[in-house]
């Protein structure tokens, strides 16, 4: 993948597998919410972008 510019809903993880982030692309700009999530998976904080 990569030179592909991310499109759509994507997720990182943890090395130990647990969710950290969620957000949205379009045509590779940040847009909408993302949130970051603690190491219980629960979410942390929640940033809009503008996009």
């Amino acid at each position: 993948m990569d030179g592909e510019i991310p499109h759509g809903y994507w997720e990182w993880f943890r090395l130990d597998g647990t969710l950290m982030r969620s957000g949205t692309f379009d045509h590779g700009v940040q847009v909408g919410d993302w949130t970051t999530y603690d190491r219980a998976g629960v979410p942390h904080k929640v940033t809009r972008m503008r996009g």
